[in-house]
């Protein structure tokens, strides 16, 4: 019994010191794409050393039978087939990694807990098990990466996904560093019959600066030719930034179209470029110890015109709107606003994966729910058409995991001004 006390303090002892060392956390990370629905990522913490990914399976009530892949997959006996085992069993494999930028840099498995590596367990309809997998840190910077788990499917249903999205800035530079350690004065030795002149004081020159800004071009994305906009900034993530930073924003030159942000405080900002009879277009840019770059090639708003509404996320498989398409969404209302004859059609688009069918009514579904949001703003809806596409127009071969999300799209096309 002492023993098992002993044990269990020293337990809580490491869990707790391991918690004081995380550095970032995720909670419900965004996740592009997943294999099995059953098993989702709750959260994920970066330490110096790891990481950390929660995960959690959920098995359903009833026994499901053999699922299928909507597309082949490559079998233990070289053959190719569809059809998957059930996940009766789970287990986390040994060799998974972690990829980012496209397998640029890979991070190993170091453990699972709670859950078997080598061979797989029997689960219960209904039963949850959760649990966490130790991977090596991922560097800083890199703020999306893949999970995958099977090397060989070997007739099992894997737990890999593609696209989650974390917290993970870049370091903090030297000169963020505050009130550093300086050496203690030495007192001068005296001379004997010789009284030391009192030495002057002096300031310590002030380290210096490495100035870094954010600039670039704004231009007419039809004719290439500069143009005046109003480009706002504001800071996202970094060294001491609260929650409601507010916005700032400078002036592109209207004969050369270039701005230039200075940047006092290094981070992730928000930046978005806009003006008058143009579409706004954001981004969000990283700045560390060298000038960051980004040119906006805006739309003019006329018929015909067509963009990309780039921020607009959904559940996977589902047609509710995620809070973080607000934003992209309120411009838009802005514009509508600003142009109160112009009438948009919203294309709904999605990767070929899955029933030709199911994926039509999904694209349909996820357009009419952006335009019921931009009419509980205050949009007549008669100005807002909608239809769905689903998969039958692709921008890429959708045969990549990688190309899949940029075939799943929301288009607009200005029909009237």
């Amino acid at each position: 019994m002492k023993f098992s006390l002993l044990t269990l303090l020293f337990f809580l002892t490491l869990s707790g010191g391991l918690r004081a060392q995380v550095q970032f956390t995720t909670e419900n990370p965004r996740i592009d794409d997943v294999n099995d629905t059953d098993v989702t990522i709750q959260r994920v913490e970066l330490t110096a050393q790891y990481t950390i990914i929660y995960m959690r399976f959920q098995s359903p009530q009833q026994k499901s039978p053999n699922r299928s892949w909507p597309f082949s997959v490559p079998m233990p006996n070289g053959g190719r087939g569809g059809q998957m085992l059930s996940t009766n069993n789970i287990g986390f494999q040994p060799d998974s990694r972690l990829y980012v930028n496209q397998g640029e840099r890979s991070y190993k498995l170091i453990r699972a807990e709670n859950i078997p590596s080598e061979t797989r367990r029997k689960v219960q309809p209904g039963e949850r098990v959760d649990f966490v997998a130790y991977f090596e840190r991922i560097d800083p910077g890199y703020t999306t990466f893949d999970l995958f788990e099977c090397k060989d499917h070997q007739g099992y249903i894997c737990f890999n996904f593609w696209g989650v999205h974390i917290i993970n800035p870049r370091k903090k530079d030297d000169y963020a560093q505050r009130n550093p350690k300086r050496p203690a004065p030495t007192q001068p030795k005296t001379v004997p019959r010789v009284v030391p002149l009192p030495p002057k004081e002096t300031k310590p020159a002030p380290a210096p600066e490495i100035a870094v800004a954010i600039n670039g071009v704004t231009r007419d994305a039809k004719s290439k030719q500069p143009i005046e906009a109003t480009v706002t900034y504001r800071l996202l993530s970094g060294a001491e930034v609260s929650s409601d930073e507010a916005a700032d924003s400078v002036r592109s030159a209207d004969a050369t179209g270039k701005y230039k942000i200075p940047v006092d405080r290094r981070g992730v900002y928000a930046v978005t470029a806009s003006a008058k009879g143009y579409f706004s277009q954001s981004d969000t840019l990283a700045t560390n110890r060298i000038d960051v770059t980004r040119d906006f090639d805006l739309v003019p708003i006329e018929a015909g015109a067509k963009i990309t509404l780039k921020n607009i996320y959904f559940n996977v498989s589902k047609f509710d709107l995620k809070p973080e398409s607000y934003p992209e969404l309120d411009r838009l209302v802005t514009i509508m606003q600003s142009n109160p004859t112009m009438q948009i059609r919203l294309e709904g688009h999605t990767d070929t994966v899955g029933d030709f069918d199911s994926n039509v009514e999904l694209s349909r579904n996820r357009v009419n729910e952006v335009k019921r949001y931009l009419v509980n703003k205050g949009v007549n809806g008669s100005r807002v058409e909608t239809v769905g596409y689903g998969p039958s127009r692709p921008i890429n071969t959708n045969k990549s995991l990688k190309e899949r999300p940029e075939n799943r799209r929301v288009e607009m096309v200005i029909v009237k001004v």
